[in-house]
């Protein structure tokens, strides 16, 4: 469900291992392998984004693969949330 002035976004935008038609919208040198709806989550918290989440949602290109996804808030372009999003979740993997 859409809701106004939020964006949904799929773990499968930053996994590596997805093509750009399997859905992933960040270049090869951001993706990450095998990213985790929790691990999203937790990088919208960080960059204060207002996360929801919302487990058991199935992304349309793999209605078979329940993921999860997140909703945040519109706080600038999809394009540059996109890439702050990837940047966090590889500086919080690096942390571990």
């Amino acid at each position: 469900m859409r809701r106004k002035g939020r964006l949904v976004f799929w773990p499968a935008y930053f996994d590596s291992e997805n093509t750009r038609g399997d859905g992933r919208r960040v270049p090869k040198g951001l993706a990450l392998r095998g990213v985790q709806v929790d691990e999203l989550y937790r990088a919208a918290e960080d960059l204060e984004l207002n996360p929801e989440l919302k487990p058991g949602t199935a992304f349309s290109k793999k209605p078979w693969d329940r993921t999860g996804s997140v909703l945040v808030d519109k706080a600038k372009s999809k394009t540059l949330i996109t890439a702050d999003l990837a940047a966090r979740i590889r500086s919080n993997r690096s942390k571990r």
